[in-house]
């Protein structure tokens, strides 16, 4: 399993290299300081499987790159490792295609279990945007495994495309598959989704 680690401070992405070794000891890393690196690294291991990207690079700003690198790995999925924890940022990652955000003011333990999370499949968001979209406890919905399916493409942050071509089902069908799992959850699209999922832990089908 490659993993990409994308930050301009090489002293970071040792530490993060340590903790998912620890997590996983077949995971082989890729790592680029800047944009540019981490697009040319993504062209030539289209088998990239996770991403861990900084917003806050010193020439670059990540945002963009989020949906540059799923272009160059369409079955890589995109998590944010950075300093801002504002709500609109996170949102506006998650609408941008990414998996999950992990802030770095986060306690080494909860940066062990976003890891985790992620490696396993999972979207990780911090609690303060979860308590903020719907901290009320509500029962998680029963979708059917095909529904799950769908929802773990979204989660990866894939379009309607890529999940019809994995699934191979039409884009229509995974449309349809959409509004039930929007009504489903009580929400209106993509980012909420994968916001109020990640609230109820529930996890990709298997």
């Amino acid at each position: 399993m490659h993993v990409l680690l994308v930050d301009d401070h090489a002293l970071f992405r040792g530490g993060l290299r340590l903790l998912l070794a620890s997590l996983r000891p077949e995971v082989r890393f890729l790592e680029a300081a800047n944009i540019e690196e981490a697009l040319a690294q993504a062209r030539e291991h289209q088998d990239l499987r996770l991403c861990l990207l900084d917003l806050d690079l010193k020439q670059d700003h990540g945002l963009p790159a989020i949906g540059q690198i799923r272009q160059c790995a369409p079955n890589a999925a995109v998590v944010i490792v950075s300093a801002a924890d504002d709500p609109v940022t996170i949102c506006a990652c998650i609408d941008a295609g990414a998996m999950s955000y992990i802030t770095k003011s986060a306690s080494p333990q909860v940066l062990t279990l976003a890891l985790r999370r992620v490696l396993d499949g999972e979207v990780f968001l911090p609690r303060s945007l979860r308590a903020e979209t719907g901290g009320s406890v509500t029962p998680a919905p029963a979708l059917s495994p095909r529904q799950q399916h769908v929802l773990a493409g979204l989660n990866r942050g894939l379009s309607t495309k890529s999940i019809a071509r994995e699934l191979a089902i039409s884009e229509h069908t995974v449309k349809e598959y959409l509004s039930e799992i929007f009504r489903l959850l009580g929400v209106h699209n993509r980012t909420e989704a994968v916001i109020t999922a990640s609230r109820l832990r529930l996890r990709p089908y298997d």
